[in-house]
This record gives structure tokens, sequence and C-alpha cells, in this order.
């Protein structure tokens, strides 16, 4: 016999199956063996999101490959037939709600900007993800301006797998860096540019005050700010690997359907003085974020 696990994967599997068509959410309970308010109770604690937005903005993402295929001419009324609405104009409405452009402006992109807001489908993978690593409901609270001094280099998003070296070459230092505080360290994302996807990221640690610094130093002043909480617990010893679909859940599943946007400003990870990559070990994600007016 199936465990509810098995049963509710099974419903994706339906769900998918069934994304170009009508579909209710009573459809993927029966499927799930689940009455419809208990499956629409478990959709949103194992997933993040509502069922009609997750089926929404699946349906989305489909649209979005189909643009993104360079050799394929697709007509809009098409795809927003196909994505169950009613005109075209409501599909592009709420395709520009999601990625930020219409669809006819979405073709013309760059290649490199495409796929960052893409909801892909649920999978025993994620879901175990989604349990056992991140606390799926962040606490919201202001956090406090602080200082932070380390090394900077900007990050695209061909060379982000380089960021770990980047913590290689900070962490010797740290015993040269004046009033470090008792805190941890930090890595500290900032001045992004949409365009090419590309960012700074800061590898630092906290300070009471900055004075003369050591050669290749640098110090950024985090500001006051309201932030969403996220704490991821480490299942591995791969720091990097482990925290992608995390920071990719956040920004791509989380913050769409939170009823928050997003504050232009830094985002941040905070590790505990303690914090020693290994599993157990728990990082704190911070998203700069107010409540959507």
């Amino acid at each position: 016999m199936m465990d509810l696990r098995d049963r509710f994967l099974e419903a994706i599997d339906y769900i998918e199956e069934q994304l170009l068509a009508p579909l209710r959410l009573s459809d993927a309970a029966t499927r799930a063996d689940l009455s419809p308010p208990y499956f629409s109770r478990l959709f949103r604690a194992l997933t993040g999101e509502p069922f009609g937005s997750y089926l929404r903005r699946r349906r989305l993402t489909l649209a979005a490959e189909k643009l993104s295929q360079a050799d394929t001419e697709v007509k809009l009324v098409e795809l927003a037939f196909d994505c169950q609405y009613d005109s075209q104009e409501a599909f592009t409405r709420a395709f520009k709600r999601m990625f930020g452009v219409p669809p006819g402006a979405y073709r013309k992109q760059p290649p490199r900007r495409r796929g960052s807001l893409w909801r892909s489908r649920i999978d025993a993978a994620a879901l175990e993800h989604l349990q056992e690593s991140i606390t799926m409901e962040p606490e919201i609270r202001e956090i406090d301006s602080f200082l932070v001094v380390g090394v900077r280099e900007r990050f695209d998003p061909k060379s982000r797998h380089e960021i770990p070296d980047l913590w290689t070459r900070f962490l010797p230092l740290i015993p040269s860096i004046p009033h470090a505080g008792a805190g941890g360290t930090y890595g500290v994302c900032l001045n992004p540019d949409s365009e090419e996807g590309s960012f700074d990221y800061i590898a630092g640690i906290g300070v009471t005050r900055v004075d003369a610094l050591p050669a290749g130093l640098i110090a950024e002043t985090i500001p006051r700010q309201t932030y969403a909480v996220f704490t991821h617990t480490m299942k591995s010893h791969s720091l990097h690997p482990e925290l992608q679909p995390t920071v990719a859940w956040i920004w791509g599943t989380w913050l769409p359907a939170s009823g928050y946007e997003y504050v232009a400003g830094p985002d941040f990870e905070a590790y505990p003085p303690d914090f020693d990559m290994t599993p157990g070990s728990r990082i704190d994600i911070c998203i700069p974020v107010r409540a959507q007016s």
C-alpha cells in the first residue's frame, strides 16, 4: 500500500499529465485518494504554495519554454488557450506578472536571462529537500544595521560556482581583521545586474567598527531592513550545492506566492560562530522584503 508521500507524488504526476487540460483540485485529490480540503492543506504544506498557484506557474513555465525555442513559431493566442486562459490578453497579463515582461518581449531576451523564474515540477528529491533542509515559513523580522569586513568579487551565472574559492581565500584572513565581533560570518549579495545576472558577493565577518584595513579587504554597511529569514539545515558537507536548490525555492516559489515583495538591497547568508559545514549545521538566509501594497 502506498504511503501518503507516494500518493501525493502520484497526484503530481497526474497534474503534470493534465497541465494543458482543464484540471480541478478535486481531480488531483481523487488521484491521491484524499479529500479535497485535506489535499489542499497537504499541497501547501509540502510545496510552500497553494495548488492554484503551482498549476498556474507550471502552465506559464511551459509557455515560457516554448517561447524560448528559437526554431519554433508559436502563436500567443494558442499558448493562451493551452494554458487555460480565456483570452490572449488575460494570458499576457499573467505572463507579465510572473516574468516581468510580456510574452513578445520575453522571446527577445538573451538565453541567460531565461529560466530563473521557471517553476520546475515537484518531485521526490524536491520534497525531500524542502522537508529536511529548510524552514518553509520564514520569520519576518527587522535586522539592525551592521558592518561587514571581507573580500569582494563579482560573479555571474557561469562563475558563481567559484564562490567557495572566495571563502577559501577569506577565512585565513580573519585573524588579521581588527574589531571582529563575537558574531559569525556573512555571505552578502549586492549590486545585482538583472540584464547579465551578475552580482557582487562578499565573504566577510561582522565587525564593531572599521579603522585601517589590511590590503585586499573591504568594508560594507548592511542597512537596517525587514527580512524574511529562512533557516537551512545542512545534510552533507557540500555547502554550495546544498544552498542552490534552497535559494532557488525561496526566490522562485516562496516569494511570488508570499504576499511580500523584494526590496532592492543586500541579501545575505548568516553563518553562526560554530558553523562547521557538517550535517546539522544551520545557516540563516535573509531576504529584504516588504508587504505587498
